[in-house]
């Protein structure tokens, strides 16, 4: 069925994403399925393991010249820019829809990074080519915003626990680490992986399968950022000059479709839709502030 669904969605005027959103609302505790679907343990798990999939290939197939240009407008807007945007919005959840100010700026960090599954599924799934170099801006700055959106998660969960956190630190592991790995096994990696494509056919996809996954899980166990490692070692890739990337590009391709797909189901699975009336005026009313005030500002 989703493989179905994938090619009509894209004549759609919408993100094909969205079907599956609906797909799993449908399915799930309120449609006629009615599956009683509440485990939020395996859908972090699932959904990271697709989305450091999805980072990987992301930075695979990062244009380098295309992105050189954009490089700082795009490093601020994925730091400062989120913390602009969360600010603005933590002030509007809590004027207007009656946070507190803790849980009002928790609120609009969690949302104020720009989601990298979607603006990648949308850009290639349209072969968008925006003027300026837009879409490469939106495809660094996507793939580059978590360690600043992961940081003021944490501070600010942190703080409505009343705990302590050290911020700086937390910062630096988050940066240091994601990016200093990403870019060491990235460089590793090409210098390895010929040596994988002369021991039998197909292996270099293997191969590429295997570092994505030690990218993101090795910063991660030393408490950096794994999905900014994986993207980065997935820049270091696609910019070198390795044999078999047509053949490598055609199963990624497959595999992050997959991933999009069940990211997205999952999370349209999560939904109650019973509970949606009492948020939806609430819920509409912080994506319009976000889509005309506070984004356009930062």
């Amino acid at each position: 069925m989703c493989l179905t669904i994938k090619p009509v969605g894209k004549k759609l005027p919408f993100p094909t994403l969205l079907i599956f959103i609906a797909l799993g609302m449908l399915l799930g505790v309120n449609g006629p399925a009615h599956i009683d679907f509440n485990d939020y343990a395996l859908t972090e798990t699932v959904c990271s393991t697709a989305l450091l999939f999805l980072m990987f290939y992301g930075g695979f197939n990062t244009n380098i010249d295309r992105a050189k240009p954009v490089a700082a407008p795009a490093v601020l807007l994925s730091t400062l820019g989120v913390v602009i945007t969360a600010g603005i919005t933590g002030v509007f959840a809590h004027l207007v829809l009656g946070f507190d100010w803790i849980g009002g700026l928790l609120l609009g960090s969690v949302v104020a990074s720009t989601d990298a599954a979607s603006v990648f599924s949308v850009l290639r799934e349209h072969n968008l080519s925006l003027r300026d170099g837009t879409d490469s801006l939106l495809e660094v700055e996507s793939g580059s915003n978590d360690p600043v959106a992961y940081m003021l998660t944490a501070v600010l969960a942190t703080l409505a626990a009343g705990g302590n956190i050290d911020i700086p630190m937390l910062l630096a592991k988050q940066i240091i680490l994601g990016v200093g790995l990403g870019l060491a096994i990235g460089w590793a990696s090409s210098c390895l992986i010929e040596r994988a494509h002369a021991t039998a056919e197909g292996a270099q996809t293997i191969f590429l399968f295997a570092v994505a996954i030690v990218a993101y899980a090795l910063p991660s166990y030393l408490g950096g950022n794994g999905f900014l490692a994986v993207y980065f070692a997935g820049i270091v890739l696609g910019a070198s000059d390795i044999t078999g990337k047509v053949e490598m590009a055609h199963f990624f391709d497959t595999l992050t479709e997959m991933a999009e797909m069940t990211i997205f189901f999952l999370l349209g699975l999560l939904v109650t839709p019973a509970r949606l009336p009492q948020m939806l005026l609430p819920g509409l009313a912080l994506m319009a502030f976000m889509l005309f005030v506070s984004r356009p500002i930062a």
